[in-house]
């Protein structure tokens, strides 16, 4: 199955106002409820198409400055979220200000405060799976401090995913440690030169699900970390096994247009 993330090509969520200085409540939650409506857009275009659906982070803005959980309207576009969400596989991956293993306490404390607001979004919404990176580069030993300190709902949801600065095995042997499943991000794996790894064992980290796979394709050059607008011809040949054996997130700039390419690609290679 492969994957959308976020939202249509051409078309963003909004925010309401343009900074915290210029915060207005009436147009915040306006935003909201347009980005929740939006999402429901996409989670219906998703199943009609076989997708599964990265549901954005950032349908609700600024959610420490109002209590959008309390809002029946909101609440309300969450239940019709949720109630679709038993129609298709749902994840959530919140951006880089989310470090659970900073040497600055203050940021790890303001890095748990999105965190329960992305975890409380996902419980409303019916999201599975909450996609994080470890975070600062060797300091596995804090980010398994933090993560001990958890919530159980919280750690059941989570999972984590190598990036541009922790290797397939780091984050798998962190992976099996503290039980969680591993996203396998390829394009990522290339560029740490860290494409020698196990699929088997990240597939036994989810258990009886399926695994869970990134694909994209360097903007510029083979290992650049700006997405290019689609999946290269040559990199869905290479990583061919990836679709036959995980749930894979499109990762391109052209986001269903790319996913249409994907998929043309790989009927003409079943042939």
């Amino acid at each position: 199955m492969l994957g959308l993330v976020c939202m249509l090509d051409g078309k963003g969520m909004k925010k309401g106002v343009s900074s915290l200085k210029n915060f207005n409540l009436e147009k915040v939650k306006e935003a909201a409820l347009f980005n929740l409506d939006y999402t429901l857009d996409c989670m219906r275009f998703c199943i009609i198409k076989g997708y599964m659906y990265r549901v954005s982070s950032s349908v609700i803005p600024y959610p420490d400055l109002w209590n959008w959980t309390e809002d029946k309207d909101i609440l309300q576009k969450l239940k019709k979220i949720k109630a679709l969400s038993k129609k298709i596989r749902l994840v959530i991956h919140p951006d880089q200000f989310v470090v659970l293993n900073s040497d600055s306490q203050s940021v790890i404390e303001n890095s748990l405060k999105i965190l329960k607001n992305q975890v409380d979004f996902s419980f409303l919404a019916g999201i599975e799976n909450l996609i994080l990176h470890i975070g600062k580069k060797d300091a596995v030993d804090k980010f398994i401090e933090t993560f001990k300190s958890l919530d159980e709902y919280t750690k059941s949801i989570l999972v984590l995913e190598n990036c541009h600065y922790y290797t397939v095995d780091e984050v798998l042997n962190l992976c099996e440690k503290i039980d969680v499943p591993m996203v396998l991000d390829v394009h990522h794996a290339r560029i740490t030169k860290s494409e020698n790894y196990d699929v088997e064992r990240i597939k036994k980290t989810w258990k009886n699900k399926k695994p869970l796979g990134h694909i994209s394709s360097g903007k510029d050059f083979v290992d650049d970390k700006s997405h290019s607008d689609y999946i290269k011809d040559e990199d869905i040949k290479k990583y061919l096994w990836l679709f036959k054996e995980f749930d894979v997130e499109i990762e391109a700039k052209k986001k269903e247009k790319a996913l249409e390419k994907v998929n043309e690609v790989l009927k003409n290679l079943k042939k």
